[in-house]
């Protein structure tokens, strides 16, 4: 049978000189193909009736076929596609591939995705020398790897997600030295999986995300996962999406043992820069050692259902608290997203899925726009009872300071608020509108000269704090002043902390030194 072609991520762009037609590759691929195809420009020779030429398939470079349950094959189907540098094939009940599939010497690009019926693959497996990608996802019977399979020593991407007939980490995996991208997903729960992991000393990309843990002796082989991640120190992304919740729940183990062994399964990964660890149901707080990596731009929470309390991380860019629905306490650093792109935005947009008791904004100069501002819509916040807003001290924004927080309007019930490095001088009007405020703090707000006159209608507001902020202190000594503020209870006006530096003065008269 003549294998039909469906390959979307080539686009048909003309016909050559023989007929043949001409497609143009997507980015995606094309920067895969490259490495290995030495050429910019593919041929995919095909008739009205998308089959195959006989006369060009020995030309053939890429070749996808999607549904291939009806395709018979046979000892011979890739001995005449011998120039075949991509090939993807998706689901199947066969249970063996011809060996001439290890023909393809020049293959760089295999998928061999949801075989469902496939037990191992050829054991001339390692003839294929020039392959660096294979993806075997999905061929959940597959029993092992042909041990040529740790002769591709150019293979850098492994794809075994889901092939959960494997009973532990092929031993001929373990020999790939320029392994940098491995997804063990929904299967990886075998015995000495740390000890296995923690020779894959390379690997940049790991996914060990949803493990099937179905028996007991799964979950306490999972266990051993900790001892091997720490020693992946060239790790930049990390999936461990529901992958500790056999260890957090069945364990019976304290919050506090949990956070231990989430802590040390991450401390020393120095390059991680993109951490899943979304669906821990069992997660209610982050570890200290998540905020000493440095290098941390994505973290993933969402789904975290039991989640009280996120810190400040202040290199994190990207943040997913989705379905967080037991968060009480959040504190959010602006970023930019990609400070390359003019038109990219920052991050404070990603709050709009935020919904907790107490949320702390910083570096609030780094919004771009109003709009960004809107987006995250503070105000329908309505379980909000403690607010912080923040800027970093003498900096200029990218929005005017009081441009910015008249767009912040808090929600009518909110009960504490503090604002922190503002460089207006003025508050809006809509602080006279918090009816259920309680608490206000003003801090290091160097330029603010006066407060609203809407003030008098915070009859609930029983403590106010002014902290560094001289020429609303000068205003505040004012008599007239003094009236508008006289219904509040509790009222603190703190210069800032004296120099620690201890002067030394000679007493003239006796010589002697004293303390000024």
């Amino acid at each position: 049978m003549i294998i039909c072609i469906s390959f979307n991520l080539l686009q048909a762009s003309g016909k050559n000189d023989k007929g043949a037609i001409l497609f143009t590759m997507h980015n995606l691929l094309h920067g895969i193909a490259t490495t290995f195809l030495r050429n910019d420009s593919y041929s995919l020779p095909t008739n009205p009736q998308r089959k195959l030429h006989e006369d060009y398939q020995q030309f053939l470079r890429a070749l996808r076929c999607v549904g291939c349950s009806k395709v018979e094959f046979k000892d011979d189907s890739f001995s005449r596609k011998k120039s075949l540098r991509v090939l993807e094939l998706i689901g199947s009940s066969v249970r063996k591939l011809p060996d001439s599939i290890c023909q393809l010497s020049h293959l760089g690009y295999l998928k061999i995705s949801e075989f469902t019926g496939l037990i191992t693959l050829p054991e001339s497996f390692g003839h294929l020398k020039n392959l660096f990608h294979i993806d075997l996802s999905g061929c959940s019977d597959l029993l092992n790897l042909p041990e040529s399979f740790g002769k591709l020593l150019n293979l850098s991407h492994v794809n075994l997600s889901r092939c959960h007939g494997l009973a532990e980490l092929p031993e001929p995996l373990q020999k790939l030295g320029k392994l940098i991208h491995l997804d063990l997903s929904f299967w990886s729960c075998f015995e000495g999986i740390g000890e296995r992991l923690g020779r894959l000393i390379h690997l940049e990309h790991l996914n060990v995300s949803h493990p099937c843990c179905h028996l007991p002796q799964h979950r306490s082989h999972l266990q051993g996962l900790k001892d091997g991640l720490c020693k992946l120190t060239n790790l930049r992304y990390l999936n461990l999406s529901a992958c500790l919740n056999p260890i957090f729940y069945y364990h019976g183990e304290s919050q506090e043992d949990n956070l231990k062994y989430l802590g040390e399964c991450v401390s020393g990964l120095s390059s991680l820069e993109h951490l899943d660890l979304s669906h821990h149901t069992f997660l209610f707080g982050l570890p200290a050692s998540l905020g000493d990596l440095n290098h941390l731009h994505t973290l993933d929470l969402s789904g975290c259902i039991r989640l009280k309390k996120v810190g400040e991380m202040k290199p994190l860019k990207v943040i997913d608290l989705r379905k967080c629905r037991g968060l009480e306490s959040c504190q959010f650093v602006v970023h930019i997203v990609d400070d390359e792109n003019a038109y990219s935005s920052s991050n404070i947009v990603q709050l709009e899925v935020v919904s907790c008791q107490e949320l702390q904004i910083s570096c609030l100069e780094k919004v771009k726009s109003k709009d960004e501002a809107q987006r995250f819509k503070l105000m329908e916040k309505h379980k909000l009872q403690k607010l912080k807003l923040s800027w970093t001290l003498d900096t200029v924004g990218r929005v005017e300071h009081s441009a910015l927080l008249r767009q912040l309007v808090p929600p009518p019930n909110l009960q504490c608020l503090e604002v922190n490095g503002y460089a207006g001088t003025c508050l809006p009007e809509y602080l006279g509108e918090l009816n259920s405020l309680q608490e206000l703090k003003i801090v290091r707000c160097r330029h603010l000269n006066a407060l609203p006159d809407s003030m008098q209608k915070l009859t609930s507001l029983k403590d106010l704090c002014i902290f560094d902020c001289p020429e609303l202190d000068k205003w505040c000594q004012v008599e007239e002043n003094k009236k508008l503020l006289a219904q509040i209870p509790n009222k603190n006006y703190e210069e800032p902390a004296s120099t620690s530096r201890q002067e030394i003065v000679e007493d003239e008269t006796s010589g002697n030194e004293v303390e000024a």
